[in-house]
């Protein structure tokens, strides 16, 4: 009998953490992405990679299981959360790009957050998603999240969670989020500036022509123009995200588990 309280304690430490994960992560954590889904796959998760966690010593039941539990779902919600805000760099990139076009006010709903976002954010998003599943990203967060077990073990009864490397790390993916944003958005954004130079050069030496009327169409096809040419450089700056957003989360997993 107490045998099988020990594995039933640690798989339901299993199952927060990666329940925590699901709802925080990209794709995964998407609001078309039905809770019973994410509930569903986190279970399923949890049996799968039960036998991979490593031996673990007693955790009762009892009033400290509460304190394992909130600790999981903790470690969930940060490897999730590190994931999720590099994955919001093309939003700003998109905001950036629409706040020069002109249609920073024209925003949609994001059916994937329920938020309203700018067109173009709304765009890179859908682009950003698809190039994630394309080169199966979604199965390396699974494997993040599965390796976790190796480098945060569920047994260990609290974490450092406000200490000083960690909270670095957590500023560092924030100032490299609207860094590459800005790469991204660089080619649209210096492209606008030289054609509002153009525009106002014109206003000035040609003072009947309306530039007023024919500005912002210009402004908007020369965008949405830069804006499929450099397409192509747009993927590649995905991959180096991507990339980085996968090492981010490693580097999470390290000072979590103290390595």
């Amino acid at each position: 009998m107490e045998l099988i309280e020990q594995q039933l304690s640690a798989f339901l430490l299993v199952f927060v953490r990666l329940t925590a994960f699901f709802v925080s992560a990209p794709v995964f954590s998407f609001r078309g992405v039905p809770n019973q889904f994410k509930i569903g796959l986190a279970l399923a998760l949890a049996f799968i990679s039960y036998s991979l966690v490593p031996d673990t010593g007693p955790i009762p039941l009892d009033l400290g299981f509460i304190l394992y539990a909130v600790k999981e779902a903790l470690v969930g919600l940060l490897l999730g959360t590190i994931l999720q805000l590099l994955f919001y760099t093309v939003q700003v990139a998109g905001g950036m790009i629409d706040m020069q076009l002109g249609l920073a006010l024209a925003n949609v709903i994001d059916p994937r957050t329920g938020a309203y976002v700018p067109l173009t954010g709304s765009f890179k998003n859908v682009l950003a998603t698809l190039f994630l599943l394309s080169t199966n990203g979604h199965h390396m967060i699974i494997r993040g999240i599965l390796a976790s077990y190796q480098a945060v073990p569920i047994d260990r009864a609290w974490l450092s969670f406000g200490s000083e490397p960690l909270v670095q790390l957590v500023m560092k993916v924030f100032s490299y989020m609207f860094m590459s944003g800005f790469m991204i958005a660089a080619p649209v954004v210096v492209a606008i500036f030289l054609v509002d130079l153009s525009l106002g050069i014109i206003a000035k030496t040609v003072p009947q022509f309306n530039i007023f009327v024919v500005g912002l169409p210009i402004k908007i096809v020369s965008g949405l123009l830069i804006l499929f040419i450099v397409l192509p450089g747009f993927y590649y700056v995905l991959s180096g995200l991507f990339g980085k957003m996968f090492a981010a989360m490693s580097d999470m997993m390290k000072l979590l588990g103290g390595l």
